[in-house]
């Protein structure tokens, strides 16, 4: 009996190494995938769209510099009362001043300077306005402000602002 375990422990034992020791069989195929439709293909590359050149952008209206030549005073009532922040423009506390003849745009000066001094321009106030008009029906650029007794000086006799020294 103990022949026949070991021949058939043999048979078992060796078999595993005959099976590693032959040579194996070619491997079944892999099953194909299923049918596809081909892909679509792309449509061919085309090239981006021509984009339009970059229009120039109109320059900003340059305010007006001071000019002493050009001074005039003027009276009327504020209509409007804004902040430009446009470049090109004067930054700053700019009125809109209604005369007996006509409306007007008035560049005072930086709105922080205007409030540090504590001088309060409101709608419907009466001012008087020395300063330049450099083009005629243009802005004024001020150089004094009077409001009742009180006067505002902005720059000085050549124009050169009085809030940068």
């Amino acid at each position: 009996m103990r022949l026949l375990a070991a021949v058939l422990l043999g048979g078992v034992l060796a078999a595993p190494l005959a099976l590693a020791q032959e040579p194996s069989a070619p491997a079944p195929p892999a099953p194909a995938p299923p049918e596809q439709a081909p892909p679509a293909q792309a449509p061919p590359a085309q090239a981006p769209p021509a984009q339009a050149p970059p229009v120039a952008k109109a320059p900003a209206t340059k305010a007006p510099e001071y000019d002493v030549k050009a001074e005039v005073t003027i009276k009327g009532v504020v209509e409007d009362i804004h902040e430009s922040k446009m470049r090109g423009d004067h930054p700053g506390l700019h009125l809109i001043l209604k005369t007996e003849t006509e409306t007007i745009e008035v560049h005072a000066c930086p709105v922080l300077f205007m409030s540090e001094l504590e001088f309060a321009i409101e709608k419907g106030d009466t001012l008087t306005v020395d300063g330049s008009r450099p083009e005629a029906g243009g802005i004024v650029v001020a150089r004094e402000i009077t409001k009742g007794q009180v006067s505002l000086r902005l720059r000085d006799k050549t124009g050169a602002p009085v809030w940068t020294r």
